[in-house]
């Protein structure tokens, strides 16, 4: 019986290690979000934009915060850039 729940605990204590590692970092995120920004803009066929810096901060839940610097035909950019990850899925809106 000892061994049983030794063997249940074990067993929970990896799936929780295992769930919490799937998550990115949200240094990793930030990395996702530049490369879906790049692909969002190819495929609509948008150029002479370049990402020169993009900072990410989490809010807390899902919700997170970004600064996004970039360079368009030589100018220089800023805008703020709201993210949302559950963990497994992503969503990005540059803000007005």
């Amino acid at each position: 019986m000892k061994k049983l729940v030794l063997l249940k605990r074990y067993l929970s204590i990896l799936f929780l290690v295992f769930l919490f590692s799937c998550k990115l970092s949200t240094d990793e995120l930030a990395s996702e979000v530049k490369i879906s920004m790049n692909e969002t803009w190819e495929e609509s066929g948008v150029t002479g934009i370049q990402i020169e810096s993009f900072l990410l901060t989490h809010k807390g839940g899902n919700e997170y915060s970004g600064i996004l610097k970039t360079d368009e035909d030589g100018e220089s950019f800023t805008y703020s850039v709201d993210v949302i990850y559950d963990g497994e899925n992503m969503q990005w809106e540059i803000v007005d």
